[in-house]
């Protein structure tokens, strides 16, 4: 993680997207580019040394919205999600879960990066949302303790070749026995990888494509525990 003593000092812009007509206003990094320069150069400035997973784990994906998290919104816009207890991996500005709280869903919020819970915390009541979404930070690859939900989502997560066996194991360990996962994501290299990772911990998963309204597309992995058939004469 990085040091306390050499925080990065983000530059923020305010914006707005819409999902099926709703507007959501929130904080975002001007540009995934721009930061993660000026992240680095500020890390170098201050005699920081980083590992190449630390430079992952430092990476500010968090601060921007993907084309990915919007296709997953609008599906979450789509959904049946009324008193439905849910949780968003790798959550970074958390557009699905914004989207799914409007929809009647309370969302555990998940990111390692740790800037991404301040952030989160002034777009959700920029929103009037504080009250329906809540963080947590969660590493995967120490991931401790949660409990199961009934709807587990992530978006744009698969960008190094750790995380399907990670991003799998976290889905198998989080979602509820009869609870549907989405994976979002725009083909990344390791998309394929996810299939074997998902079988290794009893995962079911089929894959199609949607859009998120305005020309954006990305694959929309659906996630299920595998159901063991019953010996002879069971059922």
């Amino acid at each position: 993680m990085r040091s306390a003593a050499a925080p990065v000092h983000w530059t923020l812009v305010r914006r707005t997207v819409q999902i099926e007509g709703e507007t959501y206003a929130f904080e975002a990094l001007p540009s995934f580019e721009r930061a993660s320069a000026e992240a680095y150069r500020q890390l170098s400035r201050n005699e920081v040394r980083t590992t190449q997973t630390a430079r992952e784990d430092l990476s500010p994906m968090f601060g921007v919205i993907w084309g990915s998290a919007r296709v997953l919104a609008r599906r979450l816009h789509h959904a049946e999600l009324d008193g439905v207890d849910a949780l968003e991996l790798g959550c970074g500005l958390a557009l699905p879960a914004w989207v799914a709280a409007r929809r009647g869903a309370t969302v555990l919020a998940t990111d390692q990066h740790p800037d991404a819970g301040p952030l989160l915390a002034r777009n959700l009541a920029r929103n009037g949302l504080q009250d329906r979404v809540r963080f947590q930070t969660l590493d995967w690859r120490r991931p401790g303790e949660l409990p199961r939900f009934e709807r587990v989502w992530a978006s744009d997560v698969l960008f190094s070749r750790e995380l399907p066996a990670l991003v799998a194991r976290t889905f198998a360990r989080t979602l509820a026995p009869h609870g549907v996962g989405w994976l979002a994501d725009p083909g990344r290299t390791y998309l394929p990888e996810l299939q074997d990772a998902c079988a290794e911990v009893g995962l079911a998963m089929e894959v199609d494509v949607d859009d998120d309204g305005a020309g954006t597309e990305a694959f929309v992995v659906t996630l299920t525990h595998q159901r063991r058939a019953l010996p002879a004469g069971k059922g």
